[in-house]
This record gives structure tokens, C-alpha cells and sequence, in this order.
């Protein structure tokens, strides 16, 4: 008898096992597995952690990181992107571990703003050189043609940011971006269609004005994008609009449905473009990393095609910079004569580089506009206060409001999810040890929505950057690195709040935008963005 009541304690009355779920309140014994998302704690000096004690996914048996994200049985099976990042954060916290899986190399998730100073400042990290990918191969033979030291880039590139955050110098491009911005309130003036509601091309025309305002900052001059008529939609050659069953269907714009000897150099520009950007040919993937794929080869031809079309604007340039008088645009160029032909490879990766994101961060930046009435009719007032002024001989400070609402938007909807650094030695972060060769992702698209550095973190209120605003909602509360869209050491950071700016105004002016629609998804291809259609409607200004 003593014996079975023995066996009855020994089977039923066993403490249950507790397994971790995907729920934030359960904890586990595996820092691996588990670890509640908490500020991390630097140990003492003595008591450094190893780099696989940092939470992270577990590693699976031959699929590894693969099962984490497949549909239905994955833990991250419903996000993308930005909302991958976000659901990594909020259950490993700040720092956060994947081990090998289809990389070569293990990959360390940054989200706390300070911890992401500690690697800025560190001084062992540097920008991968992604090998094996198209553009790499591509610049490879083109490098011999215009060959240049990477410490000489590295200063070109320091020189190039400490330019463009000087607002003294930006001044020189006022007149130029308005005129530009001039031009897309003619073009989206022909968008409109019925119930003013803008048509498909919309990507179309903010691609020109991005590319356009660039070619402005980098030749001093226009290229021409934004020239001519714009494609209006009539029954027989609008497209239908797509459903869930025809998502495989690409969305072309109409320059693509043209010839290429009918286009205009810029226009063949806009489209070559474009064509990177839709086909995700600068993202590492598995098809544009084996040169065996058709993907790879069309990705190649493109880049050739862009770089020749850079050439032809940048011999353009030189000739009116040679024998014209020097206009005020053109005060970059001027700065990079010395360089020669060594400013084409230079200027074809600030196309590259900076078309993409700045078309996409507009787009955003209308988005949430749109969404705000009161606050379009402050830009607009203020806009107006200050032209009156200007108008009066008077000086007067930058349009404060419409810079916080650009600042506001850029936050909320930054271009990219973080920035790579790579580890070239060992190195502690939040006392873990980090060894050489790890993929450093600094996730500045996580740390700018995070609740505790922000407060409503999710809601647009530009009035958080100005000085006067309420405290707790103070841009100045959160940490300087908290909000970083463009990374700390992109050239651009200090000139797109100014050409983001310059296209609100002219648009507000005359226009208010409106969304009449679903609210859109966002998707990660090489930038965010918001997926489309839009449902923009462009109503007079009333």
C-alpha cells in the first residue's frame, strides 16, 4: 500500500514545468530564450559576460533563425521590418543576439540610445563592405577608372557633412529649392483627377522632385525631371486597381511603359531609379548575391546604366561650372573641382544612397500631414507670416513650426530601420564582451518611437521639438541619439529637414492634403514605406 501511494506522489503531484511563450509576463531560466525587456546593466569591471549571454532567439536545429518568422508557427510570423525589430525589443530588450543562421556572421541588435553612443564612440566599429553584391562588383571595374583611397573618401564623406549642416551654406540652395518646389505644385496640379484626387504617378513625380533637388545640390543645376507634361490616366490606359489576389502584378509607372529612346536623359534617370528602388536591387538578398541569377545581371546592367547617366549630368555640370559665372547652386561643385573625374563615383552613391529615402520620407511626411488639418493651416499661417515679413526688407528666423513638423514626421517615419556597424576588434557594450566581426544594428527606427524617451511616442505633435512646449513632451527629454533616421554620419541629415521643408510650404500654401482611405501598411524594401495605393486628395486651399 505504501508503495502505491509513493508511486501516486511521484506522478501526479510533480510540479508542473512552465514553458516560455511569446507572452512579455512569463520569464524563463535561458537568457537565450528569454529575458524581460529592462534597461541593461553595466557590471563591474570584474564581471564581464560572455557575447553568447546576451538574450536573444534561439538558434534551431538546421532551420536556426529561419522558424522565427515562418507564418503561423513563427514567433515574429506577423511582422516585418520595423515591426520585427519593435516585437525583438520588447521581449529580449535592449540588446539582443541572433547567432549565425543564413549569415556568415553573427548579428547584435542595438535599441537603448545610450548604449548605441557607447559603439558610435567606440571607435571600433566600421561600415560593412558588402561583398559579393552587385553594386560591389559593379564598382570594382569602375573604381579603376576613377580611383580614390578609402581615407581619402572617408574625409570627402566628413567634409561633405560638415558642409551640409552649416546653414550659411545652405542658404545658397533657397532660391533653387523653391523653384523646384515650385514646379511639383505644377505637376500634382495635373494629377488630379476626379474628387481632386491624385492619380498612381504620384510615386512617379516625388521620385523626380527627390532626384531633381539633389542634382541641384550635388552639379548646381537641374537636370530636368520635372520638365513637360505630366501622364494623366484616361479609361482606356488607367490600370485597374489591384486586389489581394494580384499582389505578384509589379506597379509600372508610365515611364517604364514608354520606349527608352523616348525618354529624356532625366527621365531615363527617374526610371533607372525607380527600377532600383522597386526591384531591391542595393538589399542583400539571395537572388542579387548570386551572380548566377537573372536577378544579379539585370541588377548589374542597371548600375551601369545609372552611373552612365550620372556621368552624362556631371559633364553637364563641369562644362556650365567651367564658362559660366559662378551661381550660387554651384557652390558644392566648385568645392569638389579638385577632385576631377573622382567626384563621378562620389556622385553616383549620393544618388543612390539618398533618392530612395529622401522620395520615401516625403511621401511618409504627406502621410501624416494629411491626417492633421489644424496643424496644415499653422504651417500655412506661419509660411505666410514670414513671406509678408521678407517681403518688408525685415530678417527674420527659419519657420520654426515647419521644421518641428518635418523633424516630427522624419521621427515617426524614419527612412531606414537602423544602421550596420561592423566590429574590427573586441569591444564590452553594457557589460557583455563583443568579439571582432560582429554586425552591429544600431535600431534608431526603434529607439525613435520608444515610450520612455519620448512620452505619446506614437502621436504627431511637432510641437514637442520647440522650446516652449510642454516638458514632458520635450523633444529635449529624450537622448540626443534616441532620433537618428539618417544614421550620425550621413552628409544629408542637416540638408533634408531644408528640402522637406521648402515642398511642405508650397504645397500648404495653395493646397491641403487629405487621406481618404484605409489606413496604409508599411513595408520594408530597402527603405520603409508606405505601401500603396495612396489615397491622397489635393482640396484647394480655402
Amino acid at each position: 500500500m505504501s508503495k502505491t501511494v509513493l508511486a501516486r506522489q511521484c506522478f501526479f503531484s510533480r510540479p508542473k514545468r512552465q514553458f516560455s511563450t511569446s507572452s512579455v509576463k512569463r520569464t524563463s531560466t535561458s537568457p537565450q530564450r528569454y529575458n524581460v525587456a529592462q534597461p541593461a546593466v553595466k557590471p563591474g569591471p570584474g564581471n564581464v559576460k560572455k557575447f553568447s549571454d546576451i538574450p536573444g532567439p534561439l538558434a534551431l536545429p538546421i532551420m536556426r533563425h529561419h522558424a522565427h518568422v515562418l507564418p503561423r508557427i513563427g514567433c515574429f510570423h506577423h511582422t516585418v521590418g520595423l515591426g520585427l525589430l519593435e516585437g525583438l525589443q520588447q521581449r529580449y530588450g535592449d540588446l539582443v543576439r541572433f547567432a549565425k543562421a543564413t549569415r556568415s556572421r553573427p548579428v547584435l541588435y542595438v535599441f537603448d540610445p545610450e548604449l548605441m553612443k557607447e559603439v558610435y564612440d567606440s571607435n571600433m566599429t566600421v561600415s560593412p563592405q558588402w561583398s559579393q553584391s552587385p553594386l560591389n562588383e559593379h564598382r570594382k571595374n569602375i573604381d579603376m577608372k576613377c580611383p580614390m583611397e578609402r581615407d581619402e573618401t572617408k574625409a570627402i564623406w566628413s567634409a561633405l557633412r560638415t558642409l551640409l549642416q552649416d546653414e550659411s551654406f545652405l542658404r545658397n540652395y533657397d532660391k533653387a529649392f523653391d523653384d523646384i518646389a515650385a514646379d511639383v505644385i505644377r505637376r500634382l496640379e495635373g494629377l488630379r483627377h476626379a474628387g481632386n484626387a491624385l492619380n498612381e504617378e504620384l510615386q512617379t513625380e516625388i521620385y523626380r522632385w527627390a532626384i531633381e533637388i539633389i542634382g541641384v545640390v550635388m552639379f548646381g543645376m537641374r537636370l530636368g525631371c520635372l520638365d513637360g507634361n505630366v501622364h494623366v490616366p484616361t479609361e482606356e490606359n488607367r490600370k485597374p486597381e489591384k486586389t489581394s489576389m494580384d499582389d505578384h502584378i509589379k506597379d509600372l509607372c508610365s515611364l517604364t511603359k514608354r520606349r527608352e529612346q523616348d525618354l529624356s536623359p532625366a527621365e531615363r534617370f527617374v526610371r533607372c531609379s525607380l527600377d532600383i528602388a522597386n526591384e531591391n536591387y542595393l538589399v542583400r538578398s539571395e537572388e542579387t548575391l548570386r551572380q548566377d541569377s537573372e536577378t544579379f545581371n539585370e541588377a548589374l546592367k542597371t548600375f551601369d546604366k545609372h552611373y552612365s547617366l550620372t556621368d552624362h549630368f556631371l559633364s553637364q555640370a563641369l562644362e556650365k561650372l567651367n564658362n559660366e559665372e559662378l551661381k550660387a547652386e554651384q557652390v558644392l561643385l566648385n568645392k569638389l573641382r579638385p577632385l576631377e573625374r573622382r567626384i563621378l563615383p562620389l556622385a553616383a552613391d549620393v544618388f543612390l544612397a539618398g533618392v530612395d529615402p529622401l522620395a520615401q520620407t516625403a511621401i511618409s511626411m504627406l502621410y501624416e500631414l494629411s491626417l492633421h488639418a489644424a496643424r496644415q493651416q499653422r504651417v500655412h499661417d506661419e509660411a505666410g507670416w514670414v513671406r509678408a515679413v521678407r517681403s518688408e526688407g525685415l530678417l527674420v528666423q527659419e519657420m520654426k513650426y515647419v521644421g518641428a513638423c518635418v523633424r516630427e514626421a522624419v521621427r515617426m517615419y524614419p527612412a531606414t530601420g537602423g544602421v550596420v556597424r561592423r566590429s574590427v576588434g573586441e569591444m564590452r557594450l553594457a557589460g557583455y564582451e563583443v568579439p571582432e566581426g560582429v554586425d552591429i544594428v544600431l535600431a534608431h527606427g526603434v529607439s525613435s518611437k520608444l515610450e520612455k524617451e519620448w512620452g505619446r511616442a506614437k502621436s504627431f505633435i511637432p510641437e514637442r521639438w520647440h522650446s516652449d512646449s510642454w516638458q514632458p513632451l520635450n523633444a529635449s527629454r529624450a537622448h540626443p541619439y534616441a532620433s537618428m533616421p539618417f544614421g550620425k554620419t550621413c552628409p544629408a541629415s542637416g540638408i533634408v529637414n531644408k528640402m522637406l521643408s521648402t515642398l511642405m510650404i508650397r504645397i500648404l500654401d495653395e493646397y491641403r492634403i487629405e487621406w481618404h482611405g484605409s489606413a496604409p501598411h508599411m513595408v520594408t524594401a530597402g527603405v520603409n514605406k508606405i505601401q500603396m495605393p495612396y489615397y491622397f486628395v489635393l482640396q484647394n486651399a480655402g
